[in-house]
């Protein structure tokens, strides 16, 4: 019987006669198998992806308000700038028509100010449409310019073989004419000496430490140096060989600065030499040892070898300044193509500077807008028909609290704004009215006026607002209450996101995008994602309820991650724009490395 065999038997036997304890551990066996189970196949936790897409709409901001329908008819108006009153349009028991000028104040320095911005704003949209024009041009100049750049260089390059020539005929003549002065057998008789040797020679009778000693220098030193420029010239002439006028750039450079080195090392060794031949001549004279006329020769030509060598020298240099400032001259021309073309396909038509003065002239007329709402403040308007009950206004007064009271037939309601709301409303503003009383019903109205003073209470800055009614329906009666939802601003045909697909870190705003784009979206349950998302940074404009416009950063049709979720729970980021110091929604922001969002990472884009 085999070993398996024998075990099962026993385990059977076991198991009939201990039923109880045999059924426990077949209980624990199989909970335990599930458990495991479970933990390597549980989603628990796991980050999905909620995408979306950057869309073209419109973006509303709204600013909500409860209050009641007024038991009153009568509403004051006050004039929302403040100065001189000085024109008074109407008496008690006028009957006005909505949108009638009542009073004026004085708007001498309101009207000074729209009118500089206007003419500003139009002396700027002629210099914009002059350098519109001028635009591709200056694109097709710069193009030329790369061009006579690298043009120019290849001149220089054509130069610098003409100076490597010359400079390459000079030194055999040279190094020959310094060989024959140090190594010759001018100055031995015998022809048993050479030269540098005769010349040192001449004052070994004389005390140690003397003329000979420093003769013995001036002879080193010109044997030294003549050493090293016999060494680097016999290189380079191998090198230079080597060379045609069709050889590269580089090639020609490299050369270029070989040339240099030798022929420094030439002009140092004439220098020496020369110096070598002039001490000669001196100790001579100091005490009184004959010397060779033949050394006062050798000075005269190495005196023109040495000018020949400078000379060459000097254009090498020069040379190799031409071509820095020749390459130099190519990578400005080619930067300032690119200035001119980012983003345009090579037409050069829109580049940064015009871009620039684009956003410059928008926000010129944004101001010139926000100028006219300022002027139209110093006049007092109604805000709908009715009959004058009071006029408080005087010409030559300041303006101070009402200055005219209007009755109507309208249905109005006020409304209590906070301070930050308030600031946000102004009379014209269109706005939605439902009622607590009456299912379903919705109206419309306008912002008839906004307190310029606001109320006090346990600390809080209230403002109320007067709300008429475009159209009257019976069942709204006096004291009901009225929800009213005020359009403060909206925005058409801009790049919008839902809210909570951005995030606000340290006052820098970000969305999530994949990069490439992820082919599966997932749906509305998400997507799972092993390469975490990155972070694009946006700019903000208009906020509105549900939708944030965003002004730059994404392009239309661009995939978003929109939010994060997992399987048991949702992230902060699918419901509301977060704003933190370091963190954003489940997502924790770090400035360099990876920012985890929802557990999954992220990496930041085009910081």
């Amino acid at each position: 019987m085999s070993f398996i065999t024998r075990v099962f038997a026993s385990a059977k036997k076991f198991a009939l006669a201990h039923k109880i304890w045999s059924a426990a551990i077949v209980i624990v066996l199989l909970g335990g198998g599930w458990y495991a189970y479970g933990k390597m196949t549980s989603t628990t936790g796991e980050t999905r992806y909620v995408l979306g897409t950057v869309a073209t709409g419109t973006v509303v901001a709204n600013v909500s308000a409860s209050g009641q329908v007024s038991t009153s008819d009568k509403v004051d108006l006050s004039a929302k700038a403040s100065g001189e009153v000085v024109w008074v349009g109407v008496k008690e028991g006028d009957t006005v028509r909505a949108g009638q000028a009542l009073a004026s104040l004085d708007a001498t320095d309101a009207k000074q100010s729209l009118e500089q911005a206007e003419a500003a704003y139009a002396e700027d949209q002629l210099q914009f449409q002059q350098a519109q024009a001028q635009a591709p041009i200056d694109y097709q100049n710069a193009q030329q310019a790369v061009t006579d750049a690298q043009s120019d260089l290849t001149s220089t390059y054509n130069d610098t073989f003409n100076t490597l020539s010359t400079t390459y005929l000079d030194l055999p003549n040279i190094m020959t004419g310094l060989q024959n002065t140090l190594d010759g057998y001018d100055l031995s008789p015998s022809k048993s000496q050479w030269n540098i040797d005769v010349m040192t020679n001449l004052f070994n009778n004389l005390p140690a430490g003397t003329a000979y000693t420093t003769i013995q220098s001036f002879s080193t030193s010109a044997s030294g140096d003549y050493a090293t420029a016999r060494s680097k010239y016999d290189a380079s002439v191998v090198d230079y060989k080597a060379i045609s006028r069709y050889s590269s750039g580089s090639a020609l450079e490299s050369q270029l600065s070989e040339a240099v080195d030798t022929t420094t090392a030439v002009a140092q060794s004439l220098q020496s030499t020369l110096n070598l031949l002039g001490e000669v001549v001196e100790l001579g004279k100091e005490y009184n040892v004959p010397v060779p006329s033949q050394v006062s020769t050798m000075q005269t030509s190495v005196r023109g070898y040495l000018s020949t060598v400078n000379g060459d020298l000097s254009s090498l240099l020069a040379q190799q300044k031409s071509i820095d400032s020749g390459k130099k001259a190519i990578t400005t021309a080619q930067q300032n193509l690119t200035l001119l073309n980012v983003g345009n396909n090579s037409s050069g038509s829109n580049p940064i500077s015009l871009q620039v003065s684009q956003n410059n002239l928008t926000k010129e007329a944004q101001n010139i807008e926000n100028l006219k709402e300022a002027l139209a403040d110093y006049t007092v308007v109604a805000p709908f028909g009715g009959t004058v009950s009071a006029v408080n206004a005087t010409v030559g007064t300041n303006a101070s609290g009402a200055l005219v009271s209007l009755i109507t037939d309208q249905e109005i309601a006020t409304l209590s704004l906070n301070e930050v709301d308030a600031a946000k409303v102004k009379a014209g503003d269109k706005a939605t009215l439902t009622f607590d009383a009456i299912d379903g019903l919705t109206l419309t109205g306008t912002v008839a006026s906004v307190d310029t003073v606001g109320t006090v209470s346990q600390g809080v800055v209230s403002y109320d607002i007067t709300l008429t009614f475009d159209t009257q329906d019976s069942r709204v009666k006096p004291g009901m209450t009225v929800n009213a939802s005020i359009i403060t601003d909206a925005h058409q045909d801009v790049l919008t996101v839902p809210s909570s697909a951005v995030k606000t870190v340290n006052g820098s705003s970000f969305v999530q995008i994949f990069t490439p784009p992820l082919a599966n979206t997932g749906g509305t349950q998400g997507v799972v994602s092993e390469t975490p998302p990155t972070m694009a940074p946006v700019t903000v404009g208009l906020t509105g309820d549900t939708t944030v416009e965003i002004t730059s950063g994404l392009s239309a049709g661009e995939q978003i991650v929109v939010s994060t979720r997992t399987s048991n729970t949702t992230s902060a980021s699918a419901t509301a724009r977060t704003s933190t110091t370091g963190t954003a929604g489940t997502a924790t922001f770090r400035a360099s490395g990876n920012a985890g969002f929802g557990g999954g990472g992220t990496v930041l884009r085009g910081l």
